[in-house]
């Protein structure tokens, strides 16, 4: 039987097949997870490394390549690239999807340490950390006020900071800028 033939003469059966369609596709509809920023598995480490008075070709030679053989071999490296500049280092490491961040992180730093060795003299302690594209902000706020800066930096800090902590949602608050108290002891000998 032909479908235009059946709308024609049964179009009761057209309307209840319709009709239970759209009910369908509502129900369906409503059970769906939705959310505001989906999760994204991208993650990433880096390798920080300060050599003082060091220029970018002898940091390059001396610490970078070191760092970036030491990492390439690990487990779940989907892509590795490095900067290197006067006085510093930087080594960042692309996971593959699915990789998990604690255990590559851990295979980084015992990889780092084994090749300590092998940095010249003055280089300083690697620094190890993972990235999660997750934990990029979501807001940036500014502050500005007619008073001293201190006391303006204190009363962000000390009072409003973790007022705004304790609203439900928010997981952490920096504070970048501003001029924090400081307390100096000179001597006199």
């Amino acid at each position: 039987m032909n479908i235009i033939k059946l709308s024609i003469t049964r179009p009761t059966v057209v309307v209840v097949t319709f009709t239970l369609f759209v009910l369908f596709g509502l129900l369906s509809y409503s059970h769906l997870s939705q959310e505001l920023f989906p999760k994204i598995n991208s993650s990433a480490l880096a390798v920080s490394t300060v050599y003082p008075g060091a220029g970018p070709f002898e940091v390059e030679n001396s610490v970078t390549k070191k760092v970036e053989d030491a990492i390439a071999s690990l487990e779940g490296v989907d892509k590795v690239s490095s900067v290197s500049m006067e006085n510093f280092s930087l080594v960042t490491q692309q996971l593959k999807t699915g990789t998990d961040v604690g255990r590559a992180l851990q295979d980084a730093q015992r990889e780092v340490s084994a090749i300590r060795g092998d940095f010249p003299e003055g280089v300083e302690e690697p620094s190890l950390s993972d990235f999660d594209i997750n934990d990029i902000p979501i807001m940036t706020v500014g502050a500005t006020a007619q008073m001293d800066e201190t006391a303006f930096y204190d009363l962000l800090d000390r009072e409003i900071k973790p007022m705004l902590e304790r609203i439900q949602g928010v997981a952490r608050i920096n504070l970048t800028g501003g001029q924090e108290r400081e307390i100096q002891v000179n001597s006199l000998f």
